[in-house]
């Protein structure tokens, strides 16, 4: 698992540090302080080469064309492209001042280095890249319902209890009444989907079943089918009633977990901050840590990072200290 993250002159960051982190890290700040920002920067470090080139519009409205003059040229803090870095354990991406490369460098006796894009003119070109720990990635705007229902249709074969699984998380944090997934082509349709059977008619296509339903199938289809070391999710809450979301965060704790897969996540609720802290709370050893981003008072150009957990956490909810 990556046990700190250090960002320099990488976007509204100058440069923070946050220690300590869990198998579970919740990424919390006002507005406009760069959560999203964090999630970018992972991307940088563990993403594919198809996931960094996608990476202006994946958490971002984007124009397309515009990506080096609105987005990759504007990732440095300083501009002109005057060098960044991220580091997590014993790697870096980074780009030199002096240099057009954009590399992963990981620290070892041998000094691998590998490109893994080149800076021009008018363009960012993503060098072809796999990464040894992939991570899957999770925005706000949801996937496609055909690229969803592929990645259910993936889970058995690599595990049938984890079908099993799936359908008791979702009857656990989102719909009760649920009985079974399948993943069919119904006569008169033409992509197959994921249908539900709730018991009382006709099984239904997972879309018609609510934004919660979708969001929380979408979660974990990712980690059963795609088996990541890293998720990360834009907004976490979306979709979720804050009635469920202590049932949520009980199932994917266990999940993440069983499937050995870390989490970085923003949000924006209050009530989804205080839902994570008391499922984790009833865990064993406390699975969470909060990476709070914060813009400091006597200049607010400049953000600070701070960890923390428990302890904190339940302070904040007992004085009903503002944490968002």
């Amino acid at each position: 698992m990556i046990q700190f993250l250090e960002l320099k002159n990488f976007r509204a960051f100058e440069h923070i540090r946050f220690e300590d982190l869990a198998r579970a890290n919740l990424i919390i700040g006002g507005n406009n302080t760069g959560k999203t920002s964090v999630l970018e920067a992972l991307v940088l470090k563990l993403g594919s080469g198809q996931q960094i080139q996608k990476l202006p519009s994946t958490f971002r409205e984007q124009i397309q064309g515009d990506e080096f003059a609105s987005y990759w040229n504007m990732i440095p803090h300083h501009s002109n492209w005057q060098g960044f870095a991220i580091k997590a354990n014993d790697s870096w991406v980074y780009q030199d001042q002096n240099q057009n490369d954009v590399s992963r460098l990981l620290e070892d006796k041998d000094g691998n280095c590998r490109v893994i894009g080149k800076i021009k003119p008018d363009a960012f070109n993503v060098s072809a890249l796999e990464s040894k720990d992939p991570a899957s990635v999770i925005p706000t705007k949801a996937s496609t319902p055909a690229s969803i229902s592929e990645l259910f249709n993936q889970i058995a074969p690599l595990n049938p209890d984890n079908e099993d699984r799936l359908e008791r998380l979702l009857r656990q944090s989102v719909e009760p009444r649920l009985k079974r997934l399948r993943y069919a082509k119904p006569k008169g349709t033409k992509t197959h989907l994921v249908y539900a059977d709730l018991g009382n008619g006709p099984m239904l296509p997972f879309t018609q079943l609510g934004q919660a339903f979708c969001r929380v199938l979408e979660i974990y289809c990712e980690i059963f089918a795609n088996q990541p070391k890293v998720i990360l999710i834009d907004e976490i809450e979306n979709g979720l009633y804050y009635e469920g979301l202590s049932d949520f965060w009980n199932g994917l704790y266990e999940v993440l977990e069983d499937q050995d897969v870390q989490l970085f996540a923003t949000t924006h609720s209050r009530e989804c901050m205080e839902a994570a802290h008391k499922a984790a709370a009833a865990r064993k050893e406390y699975p969470l840590r909060y990476l709070r981003l914060d813009r400091r008072i006597d200049n607010p150009e400049k953000i600070v990072a701070t960890t923390f957990g428990q302890e904190v956490m339940q302070t904040a909810i007992d004085s009903k200290m503002e944490m968002r």
